[in-house]
């Protein structure tokens, strides 16, 4: 008879997601797992097989709080502002706890080394940019954003300003000029 488990599984990958977020996955080591989920070896390997398979869990896990976060942004409010308070709350955060985004943060990591890892990292990437595709379209139809480009250029170019920010907060930058770059990219999406 198997004996039962004496860890709470979602517990542990939400833990495993934090450490990885903040070390990477490449600097979390074996025992850094072992000391956040508090599990012990033969369990952690029983449960998620390899660190490899509890980072696939831990950045699902990223993923499900990301749609979660984006749609309690998006809550309400007209376009033009869900925009600017996706990008200033992600902004804020890195600048907090200067952790950036593990997607990004997985992709320029493990790109050239496990491109499935950083595929799976991407759909995280994809599932922002449709929310602000949607969002677009939704502000075009209010008059509120422009129409000159493409939705989904738009999305993708908010997309790569809102990363590199991340960056940036990651790298010490100070919170004015980080938001004051997050109303340009709202300047410039105004119809």
């Amino acid at each position: 008879m198997a004996r039962p488990r004496k860890f709470d599984a979602d517990a542990a990958v939400e833990a495993a997601m934090e450490t990885f977020w903040t070390k990477g996955y490449t600097g979390t080591s074996t025992e850094d797992l072992l000391a956040e989920t508090g599990m012990l070896r033969g369990s952690l390997y029983n449960a998620f097989g390899s660190k490899r398979g509890l980072f696939e869990l831990a950045l699902h896990r990223y993923r499900e709080k990301g749609a979660a976060g984006q749609n309690a942004i998006q809550a309400d409010r007209p376009p033009l502002e869900r925009i600017r308070r996706l990008m200033l709350s992600g902004v804020d955060r890195a600048a907090a706890d200067r952790r950036g985004c593990l997607a990004v943060n997985t992709v320029t990591e493990l790109a050239s080394v496990d491109p499935e890892l950083a595929t799976l990292a991407r759909r995280c990437l994809t599932q922002l940019e449709a929310v602000l595709v949607e969002t677009i379209e939704d502000g075009r139809a209010q008059g509120e954003i422009r129409v000159d480009r493409p939705a989904r250029l738009l999305a993708r170019q908010v997309m790569g300003t809102f990363h590199g920010l991340l960056v940036q907060a990651k790298a010490g930058y100070d919170r004015q000029s980080l938001h004051e770059t997050v109303e340009a990219v709202i300047a410039d999406l105004r119809a």
